[in-house]
């Protein structure tokens, strides 16, 4: 009877042991191979900032990482297998994208305009893989993106007016050769755009549900594009100051 006994014991104590290898006690250790293994891959120092999917999943293949790069700061998504090879990330293109993130924020502070944006180039044809070190206009010229669409949050401010507003857009869309460009704007109040933008900079991607708990004034969805800007200027000047959503 005690044998059986310390058998399940023994069978109890290493399971405990395998899921605490495959939880949070393990998270360091993960975290570092992951690390590790971006910087063999591409050289400089990365951190990852979370983990999401981890080894014991229902695919038990992979886990997943939000990781930055921080001699620039940029954030991106990258997954790893169990024996610590870098599976896929997108690291690449997050640097291109990074250099559109640079221009369209610098041509909003210039219009007086605080914000912080996350951007993506999307394709109907396949682009093929970009080299790490592609300028944005090289990428531009070569993989011809359809659009760039993404996420911007401003700083609520007397400042923001519609014009001001497609001022920055313009600009931003002239240096990019002309290619549409879109955004989910989210209005922050002054007091807590800290504190949203602090978050919204920790994350590779993002959807709208991400601001359904953040204290917001309103949101609305403006575009660029040759001919056409959307919503015009009277309108943007009420959704800037809260006036509701569209």
């Amino acid at each position: 009877m005690n044998k059986i006994l310390c058998k399940k014991v023994g069978v109890i104590l290493i399971i405990m042991s395998i899921l605490g290898l495959m939880g949070c006690g393990n998270d360091k250790y993960t975290a570092e191979r992951i690390e590790k293994g971006l910087t063999e891959k591409y050289g400089g120092t990365f951190e990852v900032l979370a983990l999401g999917n981890r080894y014991g999943t229902m695919t038990n293949d992979y886990v997943q990482a939000n990781v930055k790069a921080v001699d620039s700061d940029i954030v991106f998504s990258a997954k790893m297998s169990p024996k610590g090879e870098i599976l896929v990330d997108n690291y690449i293109s997050k640097t291109v994208l990074s250099q559109l993130e640079k221009m369209l924020n610098s041509n909003l502070e210039s219009e007086g305009i605080t914000a912080k944006s996350m951007m993506f180039g999307f394709s109907k044809t396949k682009t093929g893989e970009v080299e790490l070190g592609t300028s944005l206009s090289d990428y531009i010229s070569k993989y011809r993106p359809d659009f760039f669409s993404g996420y911007l949050v401003i700083k609520e401010s007397p400042n923001n007016t519609g014009a001001a507003l497609t001022n920055a857009f313009q600009k931003t869309f002239n240096e990019i050769q002309n290619v549409e460009l879109r955004a989910n704007v989210w209005v922050i109040p002054e007091e807590s755009y800290d504190e949203v933008v602090t978050g919204f900079s920790r994350l590779p991607d993002v959807s709208n549900s991400w601001f359904e708990d953040k204290e917001t004034l309103s949101s609305f969805k403006f575009s660029v594009e040759t001919d056409s800007v959307s919503p015009d200027e009277n309108e943007l000047n009420k959704l800037l100051q809260g006036g509701g959503e569209i």
